[in-house]
């Protein structure tokens, strides 16, 4: 198993971030990208959106979407039950929507510092799922890196 190679000479040592549980999977993402964890929402359901578009939620003063990245990596999504949870990503991609969407997330996220200590190691799948960046084993447990530019760009053409 390799390490990750990032050539990026703004890389720090360590990378705060928080492992995800969804259904059936875990996901990996950067503290950098979270701006809430919500613990309880309330959905506005769209059937006439993609079926990896929940619908939209309130939150804070905006109204943004809820995605299930289940869906978009091809599986089926996860039911919305009256304690759904959201993880809030701040946007990457300025493009004059909403700087915010949610992901439903079925648990609350675990804290984890990453750093250069070979405990992230990069699993190399024949294919990678849409929507994924890269997989990855972590403190032994198994986790996706979203392709958070692709998930906004999908966004951005539904919208």
């Amino acid at each position: 198993m390799s390490k990750p190679v990032v050539d990026n000479p703004l890389l720090l040592d360590e990378v705060d971030s928080v492992l995800v549980p969804l259904s059936g999977h875990r996901l990996l993402v950067p503290m950098a990208a979270v701006a809430e964890i919500v613990q309880q929402v309330d959905c506005q359901r769209d059937d006439q959106q993609p079926p990896w578009l929940h619908g939209w939620i309130n939150w804070r003063t905006e109204r943004i979407p809820l995605l299930s990245f289940e869906s978009l990596v091809g599986h089926e999504r996860a039911a919305l039950g009256d304690r759904a949870m959201a993880l809030v990503l701040y946007r990457i991609l300025p493009d004059g929507l909403s700087q915010f969407y949610a992901l439903q997330i079925q648990n609350f996220p675990h804290l984890i510092r990453l750093a250069d200590d070979g405990l992230l190691k990069q699993v190399s799948p024949p294919e990678l799922p849409p929507c994924v960046l890269m997989m990855v084993t972590v403190r032994e447990q198994q986790a996706l890196i979203p392709d958070l530019d692709k998930i906004e760009l999908l966004l951005t053409e539904v919208l």
